[in-house]
Protein backbone atom coordinates (compact mmCIF):
# COMPACT_ATOMS: atom_id res chain seq x y z
CA UNK A 1 0.00 0.00 0.00
CA UNK A 2 1.26 3.50 -0.31
CA UNK A 3 3.11 4.98 2.16
CA UNK A 4 1.00 8.41 2.08
CA UNK A 5 -2.12 6.27 2.15
CA UNK A 6 -1.24 4.46 4.87
CA UNK A 7 -0.30 7.53 6.83
CA UNK A 8 -3.34 9.67 6.05
CA UNK A 9 -5.41 6.58 7.07
CA UNK A 10 -3.59 6.25 10.26
CA UNK A 11 -4.03 9.92 11.18
CA UNK A 12 -7.92 9.69 9.82
CA UNK A 13 -8.46 6.52 12.52
CA UNK A 14 -6.86 8.23 15.37
CA UNK A 15 -9.87 10.63 14.42
CA UNK A 16 -12.17 8.23 14.53
CA UNK A 17 -10.97 5.69 17.04
CA UNK A 18 -12.86 6.61 19.75
CA UNK A 19 -16.44 5.47 18.28
CA UNK A 20 -14.87 1.53 17.72
CA UNK A 21 -14.87 -0.66 20.49
CA UNK A 22 -14.27 -4.36 20.53
CA UNK A 23 -17.62 -6.35 20.54
CA UNK A 24 -20.06 -9.68 19.33
CA UNK A 25 -23.90 -9.55 19.57
CA UNK A 26 -25.14 -11.37 22.44
CA UNK A 27 -28.81 -10.48 22.30
CA UNK A 28 -31.23 -9.82 24.99
CA UNK A 29 -34.50 -10.61 23.33
CA UNK A 30 -37.12 -9.47 26.31
CA UNK A 31 -37.97 -5.57 26.72
CA UNK A 32 -36.52 -5.33 30.62
CA UNK A 33 -37.65 -2.17 32.86
CA UNK A 34 -34.38 -0.56 33.96
CA UNK A 35 -34.45 2.16 36.58
CA UNK A 36 -33.50 5.29 34.70
CA UNK A 37 -33.11 8.43 36.90
CA UNK A 38 -33.06 11.99 35.75
CA UNK A 39 -32.99 15.52 37.07
CA UNK A 40 -36.95 14.48 38.17
CA UNK A 41 -36.26 11.15 39.13
CA UNK A 42 -38.79 9.44 36.47
CA UNK A 43 -38.49 5.84 35.80
CA UNK A 44 -38.77 4.69 32.64
CA UNK A 45 -38.96 0.96 30.48
CA UNK A 46 -35.58 0.49 28.50
CA UNK A 47 -34.72 -2.29 25.88
CA UNK A 48 -31.32 -3.84 25.95
CA UNK A 49 -28.43 -5.94 24.03
CA UNK A 50 -25.20 -6.84 25.21
CA UNK A 51 -21.98 -7.19 22.83
CA UNK A 52 -19.12 -8.91 23.72
CA UNK A 53 -15.80 -8.33 23.02
CA UNK A 54 -14.21 -10.16 19.79
CA UNK A 55 -13.99 -7.73 16.80
CA UNK A 56 -13.96 -4.07 16.18
CA UNK A 57 -17.54 -2.00 16.21
CA UNK A 58 -19.05 1.13 15.12
CA UNK A 59 -22.62 2.21 15.90
CA UNK A 60 -23.90 4.27 13.14
CA UNK A 61 -27.29 5.16 13.52
CA UNK A 62 -30.76 4.36 15.05
CA UNK A 63 -33.99 4.60 13.11
CA UNK A 64 -37.21 4.45 15.34
CA UNK A 65 -35.77 1.32 17.29
CA UNK A 66 -33.59 0.04 15.13
CA UNK A 67 -29.74 0.20 15.50
CA UNK A 68 -27.33 0.36 11.89
CA UNK A 69 -23.43 -0.74 13.17
CA UNK A 70 -20.65 -2.02 11.26
CA UNK A 71 -18.08 -4.38 12.31
CA UNK A 72 -14.54 -4.28 10.68
CA UNK A 73 -11.88 -6.75 9.86
CA UNK A 74 -8.52 -6.09 8.25
CA UNK A 75 -10.26 -5.70 5.08
CA UNK A 76 -13.71 -5.41 4.95
CA UNK A 77 -16.72 -3.84 6.94
CA UNK A 78 -19.74 -5.59 7.64
CA UNK A 79 -23.06 -3.73 8.25
CA UNK A 80 -26.01 -5.11 10.77
CA UNK A 81 -29.31 -3.76 11.63
CA UNK A 82 -30.49 -4.74 15.09
CA UNK A 83 -34.17 -4.51 15.89
CA UNK A 84 -34.83 -3.82 19.44
CA UNK A 85 -38.75 -4.93 19.35
CA UNK A 86 -37.41 -8.13 18.09
CA UNK A 87 -34.48 -9.18 18.97
CA UNK A 88 -33.32 -9.91 15.42
CA UNK A 89 -29.87 -9.18 13.77
CA UNK A 90 -29.80 -8.81 10.39
CA UNK A 91 -26.84 -8.54 8.05
CA UNK A 92 -27.74 -6.65 5.23
CA UNK A 93 -24.26 -6.05 3.43
CA UNK A 94 -20.25 -6.66 3.69
CA UNK A 95 -17.89 -3.85 1.64
CA UNK A 96 -14.57 -4.87 0.68
CA UNK A 97 -11.35 -2.80 0.66
CA UNK A 98 -12.61 -0.73 3.40
CA UNK A 99 -10.61 2.37 4.57
CA UNK A 100 -12.78 4.56 7.18
CA UNK A 101 -15.88 6.22 7.67
CA UNK A 102 -16.59 9.80 9.04
CA UNK A 103 -19.03 10.75 11.62
CA UNK A 104 -21.57 12.21 9.20
CA UNK A 105 -24.90 10.92 7.75
CA UNK A 106 -27.80 12.24 6.29
CA UNK A 107 -31.56 10.81 6.53
CA UNK A 108 -34.39 11.37 4.13
CA UNK A 109 -37.52 9.86 5.08
CA UNK A 110 -36.46 5.95 5.91
CA UNK A 111 -32.85 5.89 3.78
CA UNK A 112 -29.44 6.93 5.70
CA UNK A 113 -26.79 8.05 3.43
CA UNK A 114 -22.97 7.88 3.94
CA UNK A 115 -19.92 7.86 2.64
CA UNK A 116 -17.18 5.05 2.69
CA UNK A 117 -13.85 5.62 1.51
CA UNK A 118 -12.51 2.27 -0.23
CA UNK A 119 -8.97 1.67 -1.40
CA UNK A 120 -8.29 1.77 -4.98
CA UNK A 121 -4.61 0.90 -5.69
CA UNK A 122 -2.46 2.84 -4.52
CA UNK A 123 -5.70 6.27 -3.78
CA UNK A 124 -8.64 5.80 -2.01
CA UNK A 125 -12.18 6.29 -3.54
CA UNK A 126 -15.35 7.94 -1.74
CA UNK A 127 -18.58 5.70 -2.11
CA UNK A 128 -21.82 6.96 -1.30
CA UNK A 129 -24.30 4.19 -0.01
CA UNK A 130 -27.64 4.29 1.32
CA UNK A 131 -29.96 2.45 3.80
CA UNK A 132 -33.01 1.58 3.39
CA UNK A 133 -34.10 0.72 7.30
CA UNK A 134 -37.67 0.09 5.41
CA UNK A 135 -36.62 -2.78 3.66
CA UNK A 136 -33.60 -3.58 5.77
CA UNK A 137 -31.17 -3.33 2.49
CA UNK A 138 -27.74 -1.45 1.97
CA UNK A 139 -26.57 -0.08 -1.94
CA UNK A 140 -23.97 2.46 -3.28
CA UNK A 141 -25.60 5.33 -4.58
CA UNK A 142 -22.45 6.83 -6.42
CA UNK A 143 -18.64 7.10 -6.23
CA UNK A 144 -16.06 9.65 -7.23
CA UNK A 145 -11.69 9.87 -6.27
CA UNK A 146 -12.08 13.67 -4.93
CA UNK A 147 -9.10 14.36 -1.85
CA UNK A 148 -11.53 15.34 0.21
CA UNK A 149 -12.64 12.67 2.72
CA UNK A 150 -14.75 12.52 5.89
CA UNK A 151 -17.45 14.08 3.84
CA UNK A 152 -20.31 15.81 5.50
CA UNK A 153 -23.83 15.57 4.46
CA UNK A 154 -26.93 17.26 4.89
CA UNK A 155 -30.63 17.74 3.48
CA UNK A 156 -31.53 20.58 2.06
CA UNK A 157 -35.11 20.91 1.39
CA UNK A 158 -35.51 16.77 1.27
CA UNK A 159 -32.27 16.80 -1.08
CA UNK A 160 -29.34 15.23 -0.11
CA UNK A 161 -26.42 17.52 -0.05
CA UNK A 162 -22.35 16.90 -0.02
CA UNK A 163 -19.09 18.92 0.79
CA UNK A 164 -16.67 17.71 -1.77
CA UNK A 165 -12.88 19.08 -2.19
CA UNK A 166 -10.27 18.21 -4.65
CA UNK A 167 -6.54 19.61 -5.75
CA UNK A 168 -6.29 22.02 -8.68
CA UNK A 169 -3.67 22.30 -10.97
CA UNK A 170 -1.78 24.40 -8.74
CA UNK A 171 -2.32 21.97 -5.97
CA UNK A 172 -4.48 24.22 -4.01
CA UNK A 173 -7.69 22.87 -2.16
CA UNK A 174 -11.02 23.45 -3.99
CA UNK A 175 -13.50 22.96 -1.95
CA UNK A 176 -17.32 22.58 -3.88
CA UNK A 177 -20.43 21.21 -3.23
CA UNK A 178 -23.00 18.36 -4.72
CA UNK A 179 -26.51 17.73 -4.32
CA UNK A 180 -27.73 14.14 -5.45
CA UNK A 181 -30.09 14.50 -8.77
CA UNK A 182 -33.00 12.36 -10.08
CA UNK A 183 -30.58 10.23 -11.46
CA UNK A 184 -29.33 9.39 -8.20
CA UNK A 185 -25.50 10.63 -9.22
CA UNK A 186 -23.43 13.20 -7.31
CA UNK A 187 -24.42 16.85 -9.13
CA UNK A 188 -22.27 19.53 -8.54
CA UNK A 189 -23.50 23.24 -7.58
CA UNK A 190 -22.48 26.59 -7.13
CA UNK A 191 -23.20 28.68 -3.63
CA UNK A 192 -23.49 31.94 -4.72
CA UNK A 193 -20.80 33.35 -2.13
CA UNK A 194 -20.01 36.49 -3.88
CA UNK A 195 -22.36 38.83 -1.95
CA UNK A 196 -20.92 37.04 1.51
CA UNK A 197 -16.96 38.34 0.34
CA UNK A 198 -18.52 42.06 -0.42
CA UNK A 199 -20.53 42.10 2.90
CA UNK A 200 -17.40 41.12 4.72
CA UNK A 201 -15.02 43.42 2.55
CA UNK A 202 -12.94 40.49 1.55
CA UNK A 203 -13.92 39.83 -2.25
CA UNK A 204 -10.18 39.46 -2.98
CA UNK A 205 -9.73 36.59 -0.42
CA UNK A 206 -10.62 32.97 -1.30
CA UNK A 207 -12.90 30.85 0.36
CA UNK A 208 -12.58 27.53 1.81
CA UNK A 209 -15.79 26.04 3.18
CA UNK A 210 -15.20 23.58 6.09
CA UNK A 211 -18.06 22.15 6.89
CA UNK A 212 -22.39 22.57 5.66
CA UNK A 213 -25.25 21.47 7.76
CA UNK A 214 -28.89 22.37 7.02
CA UNK A 215 -32.30 22.71 9.72
CA UNK A 216 -34.11 21.56 6.97
CA UNK A 217 -34.77 24.70 4.91
CA UNK A 218 -31.31 26.27 4.82
CA UNK A 219 -27.67 25.54 4.39
CA UNK A 220 -24.96 26.88 6.48
CA UNK A 221 -21.62 26.47 5.74
CA UNK A 222 -18.59 27.30 7.68
CA UNK A 223 -15.87 28.90 5.62
CA UNK A 224 -12.43 30.42 6.17
CA UNK A 225 -10.47 33.38 4.29
CA UNK A 226 -7.33 34.68 4.99
CA UNK A 227 -6.40 38.50 5.21
CA UNK A 228 -2.72 38.60 5.42
CA UNK A 229 -1.46 36.84 8.56
CA UNK A 230 -5.59 36.88 9.61
CA UNK A 231 -7.49 34.08 9.20
CA UNK A 232 -11.40 34.82 9.33
CA UNK A 233 -14.36 32.18 9.75
CA UNK A 234 -18.04 32.86 8.94
CA UNK A 235 -21.37 31.11 9.25
CA UNK A 236 -22.72 31.47 6.08
CA UNK A 237 -26.53 30.94 5.29
CA UNK A 238 -27.42 30.22 1.64
CA UNK A 239 -31.43 29.20 0.36
CA UNK A 240 -32.51 26.24 -0.98
CA UNK A 241 -31.06 27.31 -4.38
CA UNK A 242 -28.42 28.47 -2.58
CA UNK A 243 -28.60 31.72 -3.08
CA UNK A 244 -26.39 33.69 -0.40
CA UNK A 245 -28.72 35.34 2.48
CA UNK A 246 -26.22 36.42 5.54
CA UNK A 247 -23.16 35.49 7.36
CA UNK A 248 -21.92 35.81 11.19
CA UNK A 249 -18.19 36.31 11.68
CA UNK A 250 -16.92 33.67 14.44
CA UNK A 251 -13.38 34.47 14.60
CA UNK A 252 -13.52 36.06 17.93
CA UNK A 253 -15.57 32.90 18.93
CA UNK A 254 -13.47 30.46 18.00
CA UNK A 255 -10.45 32.25 19.31
CA UNK A 256 -12.45 32.80 22.98
CA UNK A 257 -13.11 29.41 23.48
CA UNK A 258 -10.04 27.80 21.86
CA UNK A 259 -11.31 25.86 19.11
CA UNK A 260 -8.70 25.51 16.72
CA UNK A 261 -7.78 21.58 16.17
CA UNK A 262 -10.35 21.62 13.01
CA UNK A 263 -14.34 21.58 12.79
CA UNK A 264 -15.22 17.88 13.49
CA UNK A 265 -18.69 18.68 13.60
CA UNK A 266 -21.25 21.08 12.64
CA UNK A 267 -24.59 21.98 13.53
CA UNK A 268 -27.92 24.26 13.46
CA UNK A 269 -31.54 24.16 14.71
CA UNK A 270 -34.13 26.73 15.37
CA UNK A 271 -31.86 29.69 16.22
CA UNK A 272 -28.80 27.81 17.62
CA UNK A 273 -25.51 26.47 16.52
CA UNK A 274 -23.35 24.18 17.95
CA UNK A 275 -19.55 23.45 17.07
CA UNK A 276 -17.47 20.62 17.98
CA UNK A 277 -13.88 20.47 17.43
CA UNK A 278 -11.53 17.46 16.57
CA UNK A 279 -10.44 17.47 20.38
CA UNK A 280 -13.88 17.45 21.67
CA UNK A 281 -14.58 20.85 22.65
CA UNK A 282 -17.67 21.74 21.81
CA UNK A 283 -19.58 24.87 22.21
CA UNK A 284 -23.69 26.01 21.58
CA UNK A 285 -24.23 29.42 20.79
CA UNK A 286 -27.14 31.53 19.42
CA UNK A 287 -27.18 33.34 16.12
CA UNK A 288 -29.79 35.99 17.30
CA UNK A 289 -27.65 36.95 20.58
CA UNK A 290 -24.50 37.68 18.59
CA UNK A 291 -22.00 38.50 21.32
CA UNK A 292 -19.66 35.93 20.90
CA UNK A 293 -20.82 34.09 24.13
CA UNK A 294 -21.75 30.09 23.98
CA UNK A 295 -24.74 29.12 26.19
CA UNK A 296 -22.78 26.05 27.01
CA UNK A 297 -19.30 25.20 26.81
CA UNK A 298 -17.71 21.99 27.37
CA UNK A 299 -14.37 20.01 26.85
CA UNK A 300 -14.85 16.08 25.94
CA UNK A 301 -18.19 16.47 24.89
CA UNK A 302 -20.42 15.45 21.77
CA UNK A 303 -23.08 16.94 20.51
CA UNK A 304 -25.92 13.84 19.58
CA UNK A 305 -27.24 14.36 15.84
CA UNK A 306 -31.07 13.65 15.68
CA UNK A 307 -32.56 13.13 12.12
CA UNK A 308 -35.89 12.94 12.66
CA UNK A 309 -36.63 16.59 13.36
CA UNK A 310 -39.50 14.94 15.89
CA UNK A 311 -38.44 16.49 19.08
CA UNK A 312 -37.84 19.87 20.80
CA UNK A 313 -34.82 18.27 22.73
CA UNK A 314 -31.37 18.10 21.92
CA UNK A 315 -28.65 16.07 23.74
CA UNK A 316 -25.27 16.01 24.06
CA UNK A 317 -22.74 13.83 26.46
CA UNK A 318 -19.60 14.24 27.75
CA UNK A 319 -17.03 11.38 27.39
CA UNK A 320 -15.45 9.23 30.24
CA UNK A 321 -18.82 9.99 32.56
CA UNK A 322 -22.43 9.27 32.76
CA UNK A 323 -23.30 12.95 32.00
CA UNK A 324 -25.88 13.73 29.59
CA UNK A 325 -27.11 17.14 28.61
CA UNK A 326 -30.61 17.71 27.54
CA UNK A 327 -31.63 21.35 25.67
CA UNK A 328 -35.04 22.27 25.34
CA UNK A 329 -34.70 24.01 21.74
CA UNK A 330 -37.95 26.33 22.55
CA UNK A 331 -36.75 28.13 25.96
CA UNK A 332 -32.57 27.71 25.45
CA UNK A 333 -32.71 25.85 29.06
CA UNK A 334 -29.75 22.82 29.33
CA UNK A 335 -30.07 20.57 32.03
CA UNK A 336 -27.79 18.07 33.36
CA UNK A 337 -28.78 14.50 33.11
CA UNK A 338 -27.69 11.33 34.87
CA UNK A 339 -29.26 7.60 33.85
CA UNK A 340 -29.20 5.50 36.21
CA UNK A 341 -28.38 2.21 33.78
CA UNK A 342 -27.60 -0.86 35.89
CA UNK A 343 -24.24 -0.78 35.17
CA UNK A 344 -23.47 2.95 36.90
CA UNK A 345 -19.57 2.02 37.43
CA UNK A 346 -19.44 2.16 33.17
CA UNK A 347 -19.19 5.01 31.58
CA UNK A 348 -20.64 6.44 28.42
CA UNK A 349 -18.75 5.13 25.56
CA UNK A 350 -21.50 6.50 22.67
CA UNK A 351 -24.85 8.01 22.05
CA UNK A 352 -27.51 8.46 19.73
CA UNK A 353 -30.80 9.50 19.02
CA UNK A 354 -34.17 9.58 17.11
CA UNK A 355 -36.56 12.23 18.41
CA UNK A 356 -37.02 11.39 21.49
CA UNK A 357 -35.42 7.52 20.99
CA UNK A 358 -32.13 7.30 22.89
CA UNK A 359 -29.59 5.02 22.35
CA UNK A 360 -26.76 4.94 24.73
CA UNK A 361 -23.74 2.47 24.59
CA UNK A 362 -21.62 1.66 27.83
CA UNK A 363 -18.27 1.36 28.36
CA UNK A 364 -17.24 -2.42 29.00
CA UNK A 365 -15.63 -2.97 32.46
CA UNK A 366 -14.30 -5.86 33.87
CA UNK A 367 -17.30 -6.06 36.45
CA UNK A 368 -19.30 -7.24 33.40
CA UNK A 369 -16.57 -9.74 31.51
CA UNK A 370 -15.37 -6.92 29.25
CA UNK A 371 -18.68 -6.97 27.39
CA UNK A 372 -20.60 -3.37 26.73
CA UNK A 373 -24.47 -2.83 27.17
CA UNK A 374 -26.36 -1.14 24.60
CA UNK A 375 -29.53 0.59 25.75
CA UNK A 376 -32.44 1.97 23.96
CA UNK A 377 -34.65 4.20 25.70
CA UNK A 378 -38.37 4.84 23.86
CA UNK A 379 -39.61 7.90 23.41
CA UNK A 380 -41.52 9.37 26.11
CA UNK A 381 -40.36 7.15 28.81
CA UNK A 382 -37.59 9.46 29.70
CA UNK A 383 -39.50 13.36 29.78
CA UNK A 384 -39.51 15.14 32.50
Amino acid sequence: MNKKIKGFILLLTMVCILFLSGCHIRPNHENTGESISNSTSNEVQAYNVTFDDSALRTYIEIYETKLLYMEMSQSDATFYIYNFKNGSNQKILTVDNFALKGMSNALINDTLYFYLSLYNGSDLENDLYAVNFSEDKMYKVSKNMYSQKLIPLTVLDGNLISLQGDKTENKAFNSFVETLNRNQNMERVELDSKAGAQISSEANSPRQIIYITSDGSYLYAIEKSKSGSSLNCFITKYDSDFKFISESNITDLLKKYELASGIGSFSVFNHYFTITDYSSNTIVSDFDKGDNQALLYETDVEYVRDYSGLSTNKYLYKRNTNQIYRMDTGTGKIELQNFDLENESSNIRVMLSYGDNLLIVKQPDSEHNGSETVYLIPQNDHKS
